[in-house]
């Protein structure tokens, strides 16, 4: 799973100024509908931006985390191979994070296309 997401984030580490410009975008689209939409339009489309600002963040978070490998782990004492164990443990979780993050947004943008292509159909 680690090699996956540095593979991942490697490719990706030179578009991080495009996610900060698109993480900016989205959250001023965010606060425009917050605090200056009319009620419906702000009804309809807040979760659309929230979605949107929650994917380019999880993409800077995956991208900051991962772009870099970690360095080999060379200790024989053990407070240095136990401190290798943990920093392991910690990007094992990190990377769990990240795909429980990303599912969540999935999910989240599935029931938003259902919620407008729906009415379309039907």
């Amino acid at each position: 799973m680690l090699s996956f997401y540095r593979a991942i984030a490697s490719k990706l580490q030179p578009l991080q100024p495009l996610w900060l410009l698109l993480a900016l975008a989205s959250l001023c689209w965010l606060g425009y509908l917050l605090l200056l939409a009319p009620v419906e339009v702000s009804q309809r489309w807040q979760l659309t931006a929230l979605v949107s600002f929650a994917f380019v963040l999880n993409m800077l978070l995956m991208t900051l985390l991962f772009a870099h490998p970690s360095p080999p782990a060379v200790a024989s004492d053990f407070w240095g191979r136990l401190q290798n164990r943990l920093r392991h443990i910690l990007q094992y979780s990190l990377a769990w994070l990240v795909t429980i993050l990303f599912l969540i947004i999935i999910w989240l943008f599935l029931r938003i296309a259902l919620g407008i292509i729906a009415p379309l159909l039907f």
